[in-house]
Order: structure tokens, then sequence, then C-alpha cells
């Protein structure tokens, strides 16, 4: 017997309601607190203390002469036998550092912040100059900063990005992910402005690797769905992160499983002389942290961070920016760090977040305005994950890391609807249940040959333990009915080697292999890495790598097994592969002055070995694929599927530096594959163009450095989305909306466009700051176009409309 299931939309979009109150009352607050009287003007101080290390062999660096420059007069130290150095009494405010040492490249940090609720601690690498004896010009050392990544052996299309910046760009929410939507290659026009999953040079969303401590984890997002990297609002927390780094392409060889981009992210170290506190309350959830040392005088020290939504309390007093969904969530994160002199460095670490959605059902039909109203629903989905990292020494030329990471996923979504001929009783559409645990070790061993040359090895192995279950209820039957039971373990092992020659002062060259197996198959991936740079003049390189990339699929995608939702067999498919990618990348990047950069990538990435749908007539293929949703009914694969991404990112930066910045930034590029039925097609992902506008400027009121006024702003234009337009003729048949297969996402909506305006005001006092902070999503309130339903009667194609207007609004006080 065939079934036949209704197949209620997994991850639907609710309606919003208008915001009208939530703009009065942020905007009057706001107002209430710029005009407030500020207190006696006073000189406010803070220490910035911190070590000097080598870049690669992470020794320390006794002896470096430290500068800050933006005093008045200057202030200038040298490092201690361990690299420590520490400065007292420096007045709040943004400062210029200068960092040089014998036979070492100077480095410049430019505009860093000094606030008084907070010590300013620093960990400040510096790289050997082949010229031994000499230093590098001051011009050429803050090239060094902004041009590269913290990881030595990335030389294209990598950025360092700082904590500041998160809380900084218009609309970043304190979230990496939206923080990085402001960079080249970066698109949101073909996601969702509810969600903070970004597409990386037309690939899908599920490419993107997130790695914390050196080791890769679950998406650390809130609202995720099964299979996505993204979600609603990320789970780690500005509070917590340490400067970290993001990857569009060309990944080094030491990063796997990965095809579309990678966040490198870094948890810091807490306070070990002193305890801090900070406190954070807004639109989006509380939130308060802590850290310090675990005894005085120890080295050891803690860092914890919590927040819990507020969003609940929103809705009750008539305040609902996410609609008729009622969101929850709460998150921790740590880092617990116990440095020892003999057996080198051991630290705890862990992040971990749960969070509910519910859509409620009022049982009054008087109240309904569509069919829509009779559809409930709740979903909780929770992450966990708990590491022990060990770093230590060998010699003064080598050192040894070791992670051990343990995770837990849970996803648990079930729809309802009320019988209203029964007294509303309550009739259970559908439950879906996952479990995800994972246990993942790592260890890297690092050694600096030379001034020229430094080499890196490692492994990685993952084992995961997976299990779904999907029940539906069937109408013919009256009852629920099992679609999917299914358990499996799987997981990934990867190793790698990298080794970086510098030739000279003005050639580099970077050369690796990436080795992957699936580890419940005999599929595998052997990937060889390479790129090389040429410092033309001091303020231009040109730099091409080149390199073959691999990435697993979600667990669910080789495990699936049972009937389709329209009752046809599903078979599993763990006899197939890693999907695989070679990303080419030519980069030219010049200063024009040590504060303002273009920089120009042009790539192409050919994809193969992608599953696609055995049937020669689908135009089904996993690079449309952004969750489990898209394929869980796929019944046949086989990883024959190819297709391309090509384009140009520009960058045009001026730094942080007098009080402003800007950044603008454009891309062009086409996405496209080839079905199964040899026909090529744009993937879902293909919006063709993404522009791009950060900028901000701060004033310091009152002529000093205690209170400081901010204004941010971020202007998008992008491609909209794709779709599959109707099928008239077939449809008007049938007598339903029926879409045309030949024209599989042939039509892209109108242009995406958003605006997002910010405004902070931070009021330094004696050992403590405060700040509040307005952002304000999309300003103008412009509907851009989600997606497109089609009315079966009609045919009349209704506009699904994104998140309008959005403000937020918070109060955060640092001591």
């Amino acid at each position: 017997m065939i079934l036949s299931a209704k197949f209620y939309p997994r991850g639907k979009r609710f309606k919003h309601s208008k915001l009208e109150s939530m703009k009065t009352i942020s905007l009057t607050l706001l107002l209430c607190i710029l005009l407030c009287p500020s207190m006696i003007a006073q000189e406010i101080s803070q220490n910035i203390r911190g070590k000097i290390i080598d870049q690669v062999s992470l020794t320390t660096l006794p002896g470096a002469n430290i500068i800050i420059h933006t005093t008045d007069p200057k202030m200038g130290i040298s490092s201690g036998l361990d690299g420590d150095f520490k400065f007292s009494n420096v007045p709040v405010g943004r400062h210029d550092i200068e960092v040089s040492y014998l036979g070492y490249e100077s480095r410049f940090l430019n505009g860093i912040n000094l606030s008084a609720g907070k010590e300013l601690v620093l960990e400040i690498g510096l790289v050997e100059s082949l010229e031994m004896l000499e230093e590098v010009t001051i011009i050429a050392s803050e090239q060094i900063d902004k041009r590269k990544a913290l990881n030595e052996f990335a030389s294209v299309s990598a950025r360092t990005f700082s904590v500041e910046e998160t809380s900084r760009y218009a609309a970043a929410a304190y979230d990496p992910a939206r923080m990085a939507l402001n960079y080249a290659g970066v698109s949101v026009g073909a996601t969702d402005d509810l969600s903070n999953q970004i597409v990386v040079r037309g690939n899908s969303p599920a490419g993107v690797l997130w790695r914390l401590e050196g080791i890769e984890i679950p998406s650390p997002n809130h609202f995720g769905e099964l299979g996505n990297s993204g979600g609603g609002i990320s789970m780690l927390s500005s509070s917590t992160l340490s400067n970290s780094d993001f990857y569009t392409g060309a990944f080094p060889a030491e990063f796997g499983n990965a095809n579309a981009a990678v966040f490198d992210l870094n948890l810091r170290t807490g306070n070990n002389q002193q305890r801090e506190y900070a406190f954070m309350a807004g639109v989006m959830g509380i939130e308060a942290a802590a850290e310090g040392p675990f005894k005085k005088g120890g080295k050891a020290s803690y860092l914890l961070n919590y927040r819990y939504a507020t969003l609940g309390i929103l809705q009750k007093i008539g305040l609902s920016p996410t609609g008729d969904v009622l969101p929850s969530y709460s998150d921790l994160s740590f880092k617990l760090n116990f440095p020892s002199q003999k057996f080198g460095n051991f630290a705890v670490f862990g992040l971990g977040g749960s969070n509910l959605a519910t859509g409620d059902i009022v049982p009054d039909t008087s109240e309904w305005e569509s069919e829509d109203d009779n559809e409930g629903f709740s979903q909780y989905t929770a992450m966990q994950t708990v590491g022990i990292s060990h770093k230590i020494l060998l010699d003064d030329k080598s050192y040894l890391r070791t992670v051990v990471l343990g995770a837990r996923q849970n996803y648990d979504v079930e729809a309802y609807y009320l019988d209203t001929l029964n007294n509303y009783q309550r009739i259970d559409a559908f439950k879906d249940l996952s479990k995800q645990h994972t246990i993942r070790s790592s260890m890297t061993y690092s050694r600096k040959i030379n001034a020229k040359n430094n080499f890196r090895a490692g492994m990685v192995y993952g084992v995961e333990d997976f299990s779904f279950s999907s029940i539906e209820r069937i109408d013919s039957l009256n009852s629920l009915f099992t679609f999917y039971d299914n358990k499996a373990t799987g997981g990934l092992f990867q190793s790698f080697f990298q080794l970086n020659h510098r030739v000279n002062e003005r050639f580099s060259f970077n050369s690796g292999l990436h080795y992957s197996q699936l580890i419940f198959n005999t599929k595998n991936s052997i990937e060889p890495r390479a790129s090389a740079q040429y410092q033309m003049t001091p303020k231009s390189s040109l730099t091409f790598s080149t390199g073959l990339h691999s990435k697993m699929e979600h667990m669910g995608f080789y495990f699936f097994e049972g009937l389709s939702y329209g009752g046809n067999p599903v078979d599993n498919k763990d006899q197939l592969g890693l999907r695989k990618s070679w990303h080419n990348v030519l980069a030219y990047d010049v200063f024009i002055n040590p504060k303002m950069r273009i920089k120009t990538e042009l790539y192409y990435q050919y994809l193969y070995n992608i599953a696609e749908a055995s049937d020669e007539s689908s135009t089904f293929s996993m690079l449309n694929a952004g969750t489990i949703w898209d394929y869980i009914g796929l019944e046949n694969a086989q990883e024959t599927g190819k297709g391309y991404n090509v384009g140009i990112d520009l960058t045009f930066e001026k730094f942080l530096s007098n009080g402003n910045y800007y950044m603008l930034t454009g891309s062009l590029y086409d996405s496209k594959f080839v079905a199964p039925n040899g026909t090529k097609y744009n993937t879902i992902y293909n919006g063709n163009f993404t522009l791009n506008t950060v900028a901000g400027k701060e004033w310091q009121l009152r002529g000093t450095k205690d209170r400081t006024l901010g204004v941010n702003g971020r202007f998008v234009v992008a491609g909209g989305r794709r779709y599959t337009p109707l099928d008239l003729e077939r449809s008007l048949l049938e007598g339903e909306a029926k879409k045309d297969p030949d024209q599989l996402y042939a039509e892209k909506a109108m242009p995406y466009g958003r605006l997002d305006l910010g405004i902070n005001l931070t009021t330094n006092r004696e050992k403590t700051t405060h700040s509040i902070r307005l952002d304000v999503q999309n300003a103008t309130n412009r509907q851009n176009v989600f997606g497109f339903d089609y009315n079966d009667e009609t045919l009349d194609k209704e506009i699904i409309s994104q998140t309008g207007l959005f403000p937020f609004i918070n109060y955060r006080i640092e001591f």
C-alpha cells in the first residue's frame, strides 16, 4: 500500500507583528541617556599588560621594546624574562602600540581600545626577520597586522577579526557570522534575515566549518535546522572571544571538512591578576560574565559567561519582534586555564545552549484569520560541547598541542492542530526527534626550523553516534506512522602536514597535503594545497593559491532509511563519499597608505563528486541543499554531480583611525551546477552580486576620553533569492500550482536591499565602563522577498516577506 502524508513543512516562517512600540521605547530611552548631564570630567586610566612571543614557535621574547605612541608623553617599556610587560595608569581611549625586537619584524597595533572597566591583556606575536639584526619599517609592520590572518600559513581569502568588530558594526549583534556579512564574497541576499547563516562565493551554508580552540565543533547557533551551519543567534558571546580568523576559500592544509568557509575561533584566557565582571541587558537577552584568578597570586584563571533570553517578557508587554513565535534561549561558555612550568598549559573549555520556540493555537475559530492559525508547533534544540586542551613547548623551536572534545546535539520538533468538531481536541501532525553525540580528538605538532622555514603536522579523529525518527499523521489511517527510525555510527579521520618557506623578503611559499577518510567506508580524499606570494613593493603583493578541499555530508544524508513522505522507499547512502571542490584564487593587495588598502581576489571553484539523484530525469543536487529537509526524501543517490563557482571580490577599506573607518566590498559571481538530466542550471544560491558599505565615526565628548559617542551604518544591495517559476499549462491542466522543472532557479526575486544603523554611547568611570547601544536592522522597513507561495486555485504568486524594521537596544556595564 502506498502511503501519503500531508508533509507539514519544516522550518516554516511565521508572521511578524508591527514594532511601533519598540521604536518609541528604544528612541526615548536613548535620548534620555544622551541628554543626561555628565559627571565631572577626570583623568580615567587602566592598565595594559601582556606577553611578547615568537609567532611561530610561541617562545617568549625578553627585552622586546613596547611603545604607546598615543599618550602624551609617549610611554615605553621592555618585556621581562618571560616576555611579560605592563603599563600602569594608561589614559582610557584608543591607542597605537608599537612592538620591536632585534632580529624581528616590528609590529604596530592601531586603534586598540582601552576601557576603564577591564584591563587590556595582549599576547603579541612577532615574526623573525630574514635580515638578521635589522628591523623592518613601521609602514611594513602596519601592513602585517591588517593583511594577514593569525595563522601564518594563510595567504589569501582570510582575515583576522576582533571582538570589537562584532559589536561595532551596525546590526552585527555581537555575532561573528552576522559580522562576516560585511566581508567580500559573503552574501545575505540568498539567505534569511532571521538567520545568521551565510552564503560564501555561491556555496551552500552547509559547507561552513566552525572551529573553537583549534578543533571542529557543531554549529554554535541557537534555533538552527538539522544539517545547517547557522541559526537565529550565536551561542558564543563576544565577552569570551579573542581575536579569530575567518576564511572564504583556498584554506591552509590544516583545515579539512569544509568547502565554503571557516570560522577559526579562539576563547580569551581570563584575567589571572584581578577579578572583573560584566553585565548586559537588552531585547536580545541578559548576559553576565566573570573572570579572574582562582586564588590571589596564582597563574590559573577562569572565564565564565551566561546569557538568558528575555523575548518572552517583551511579548507580554506587546512587543513581538519574532511575530507569532515565542522564543527563549540560554547559553553558557567558559574557559578554565591552568598553566604550569614543567608540564605545559592545560585548559578546560566549553560551550552549551538550549532554545525553545513555540507557536500556540487560540482555541476559538472566530479569532482565526487563515488556515495557518490552526497550526501549532514547538521546537527544542540544544548543543553542548566540552573540551580539554594541552599545549607544551618541547624546546625553543617547537610545541605540541592536543585537544579532546565531546559534544551532544538534540533536535525535537512537533506540530499539531485542533479538531474544531471535537471540542478543539489536540491532534498531533508530526514529531521529529534527532540526537547526535560526538567525540573528537586532535594533535598538532609545530616546529620553527629556522627564520625561513616552519612546519606543522597533525591529525584529527572524530566519531559520531546519530539517531533520527520522524512520525507523521496519515489522514487515511487517522493515526501516526513512522517514516524514519534510524541509528548509525560514523565519523571522519583527517591528517595533514604543511610547510611555510620564505625564500627572501619578497617571496614566500606555502605547501601542504590534507587527507580525509570516512570511518564507515573506504571513501577518502587526498588534497594537495599550495600558495605563493610575491611582495611586489613594500605596499603591494600578488598571491596565487590552489588546493583541493572536501566535505563530509551530514550524518543523516548517509543513513536516512525508510519511507519518504510520499510513501516511496528511501535507501541508505552509506556507500557514498565526500563532496569535493578545487579552489583557485589570485589576489592583489595594495596599501594606498598605512591606514587604507584595496584588495582584489579572482577565484574559480570546480565542484565535483557531488551527490545527486540517481534518476537521470531528476534535477536534484546536494549543491542546493541547506538542511536535511532538502534531501530527506531522496530515494537513491550517486556521486557524479558537478558544478562551479566563479567570481571576483573587491575590498576598499580604511582602518579605524582618527575616530572613523569605512569598508566598501563588492562581489560579482556565478554559481552553476549540472543536474542528473545533463542540463546546467543556476544553484539556488546564485545571487550574482553583492555590494556592501560599512562606515562609522566616533566622537570624544567634551574633549575628554571618558565619554565616546559612536555612529555606525551599513548598507547592502544583493541579488534576490532564486526561485522556480510555474509551469502554467501544466498547472491549469492539473488544477494546482506546479513548478516548471525545466526552469529550475531560472528566476530571481527583486534585488535585496537593507540599511542598518547603530548608535552607541560609552562612559568610562573609575574602574567602570557603561555603554548603551541602539541598533536598527532594516531601518527603512524594506520588505525584502524571502520566497513565494502559489494559490492552487488562482495560481497567483504570493510574496513571503523577510523581517522588516527590527530595533534592539542594550545596556552594558563592565567593572
